[in-house]
């Protein structure tokens, strides 16, 4: 994905990037699909980068782990459940942790802004992203895929004599 590049942007988050070892810019934005045309402070540049990678992390959770480990609101929730192993929604279930404490960090990052807070929040949701995050999903959305992909329903019907 192609973004325009700011070069005062660019420049006031190389400051940052050095300051906290953060990732570089362009690969946040092509990973986490967001594009930053205009800040007035430093502060609001920090705040927006962080913004856009919650609003992703959360669209995770919210479209693929909670329907999985969650109670069941649809009729696809039901089946899809019971396509997955124990093991495979132990997994689900720490990356849900993980992404939930972020979520929790994040909202005091809104409530009382901390540079350091911030850049440490940054690093930890890219690490996670980059280490169980984005291979977990994909196979848990390939194994589901493959099992969608076979599904039928039983031939034989089962009678309750209760």
């Amino acid at each position: 994905m192609l973004f325009s590049m700011n070069p005062e942007i660019s420049e006031r988050y190389k400051k940052i990037q050095c300051k906290f070892n953060l990732p570089q810019l362009d690969v946040l934005k092509d990973t986490f699909k967001f594009d930053i045309d205009s800040m007035e402070k430093e502060e609001d540049l920090f705040d927006n980068i962080r913004d856009e990678m919650f609003d992703r992390l959360i669209a995770f959770t919210d479209r693929i782990i909670e329907p999985l480990i969650g109670m069941t609101d649809s009729l696809s929730c039901m089946y899809e459940q019971n396509m997955l192993t124990l093991e495979e929604k132990k997994k689900l279930f720490e990356l849900y942790r993980k992404i939930q404490a972020l979520k929790w960090e994040n909202n005091l990052l809104l409530i009382k802004h901390d540079e350091k807070k911030t850049a440490v929040w940054i690093n930890k949701t890219w690490s996670l992203w980059n280490s169980d995050l984005e291979e977990g999903l994909t196979k848990i959305s390939e194994n589901l895929a493959d099992k969608w992909s076979g599904f039928k329903f039983k031939e034989k019907v089962t009678n309750y004599h209760g």
